[in-house]
């Protein structure tokens, strides 16, 4: 049975256009499944399609040998590469089908870098890329989660929601292969174990300032090892990484970041912290949204006043965002916070996302309660 997400209606009209359509985003976040769901719509329209899985043993294992599957497709088909990461040269094979315009081309894959930055480079407007994260809340929702506080523990991988009971062993289960296979393999890291402490230990941290510093002192790796992983974890779609707001961008590169999971849930079911921080979880879901619609995240602190989110996006005005997970009257320390993201940028509107309701007001400061936002198609 095949529930609808959000993305399908989207990516469907982006296979209409003559570049080649790209699904990326971390596995078992349904991209296959889209895919076919996709292939199946083409079929259903009365379109010739091919659905090449190739991790799987009969597919072709080099780009002469894809090529030459391709060719036998009739013109006007719809060919579906499923992880073309796996293909050596995969990038011109699928160049020379879009230069031609015989066929369209869909491919997925499971790494940021790889394919964004080929994408970017190799294809040069060649190729769309769309991410496909786990589900969101508003699909959650229509998958069977009953609220935002399971939402948090279950996350939105689609066979957890679906199995939310198996959820805990799924999740430990994803991250073992993401850290082996999408992270370790792919980008030829021997040691394996500085590695798996450093994504356990941004996971159990989630919402704080990691010091690049002392961390690679506690793990024995150098500083620019420590970036690399980071960076490594980020493109394999585990960790979501956001710098503070730092107008150098040579600064902001080597500025202390705070990490979020890409998936709550996941970050639940294997945190070795013993504490349970509802608030940075709360924190971590409105990061993970801004991401999925597009947003650039920074965050600001000082002596005097934190703000968590500076939120920005080409063609939409910069918001200052803070996310409030207490009760009663809201502190003042979250309206200061506010106050200030707004003077870092003109034109900046401010979102104060709390855990409750309140009738409190501001000038200038939309109030939402987290799942009401979440629950919303807009910001």
């Amino acid at each position: 049975m095949y529930l609808d997400r959000e993305e399908e209606a989207p990516a469907f009209r982006l296979l209409g256009g003559k570049e080649a359509l790209a699904l990326i985003g971390p596995r078992r976040a349904g991209k296959t499944v889209l895919a076919l769901r996709l292939l199946e719509d083409w079929k259903q329209k009365g379109g010739v399609s091919q659905y090449f899985d190739l991790e799987a043993l009969s597919a072709p294992s080099n780009a002469k040998d894809l090529a030459r599957e391709i060719e036998k497709i009739p013109k006007g088909g719809l060919v579906v590469l499923d992880e073309v990461q796996v293909i050596e040269n995969w990038v011109k094979v699928v160049r020379g089908e879009v230069e031609s315009g015989q066929r369209r081309i869909l491919v997925t894959g499971s790494s940021a870098s790889l394919l964004s930055k080929e994408i970017a480079s190799s294809l040069g407007g060649r190729a769309i890329p769309e991410v496909v994260l786990p589900l969101s809340f508003r699909d959650a929702r229509k998958w069977g989660l009953t609220s935002l506080d399971e939402y948090l523990r279950v996350g939105g991988y689609p066979e957890c929601v679906l199995r939310p009971n198996e959820a805990s062993r799924l999740h430990k289960l994803y991250l073992e292969l993401t850290v082996l296979r999408d992270v370790a393999s792919r980008n030829g890291i021997r040691e394996i174990k500085p590695l798996s402490d450093l994504a356990l230990l941004l996971l159990s941290e989630t919402g704080k300032v990691v010091s690049a510093k002392k961390t690679s002192s506690v793990l024995g790796i150098s500083q620019p090892t420590f970036r690399s992983f980071v960076q490594a974890l980020n493109d394999a779609f585990l960790v979501f990484s956001v710098p503070p707001f730092i107008r150098s961008p040579r600064e902001k590169i080597v500025a202390d970041a705070k990490h979020y999971a890409f998936d709550t849930g996941l970050q639940a079911s294997v945190s070795i912290s013993a504490q349970e921080d509802y608030g940075r979880r709360l924190e971590n879901v409105v990061a993970i949204e801004f991401a999925r619609k597009g947003y650039s995240l920074s965050y600001f602190k000082n002596s005097e006043a934190e703000c968590d989110f500076i939120a920005q996006k080409t063609g939409e005005q910069t918001l200052a965002v803070q996310v409030w997970s207490g009760e009663g009257k809201i502190p003042e320390r979250e309206w200061a916070g506010l106050e200030k993201g707004m003077k870092l940028a003109s034109n900046m509107n401010a979102l104060l996302l709390t855990k409750e309701k309140t009738d409190e007001e501001k000038k200038g400061v939309m109030i939402k309660t987290v799942e009401e936002w979440l629950a919303g198609n807009s910001l």
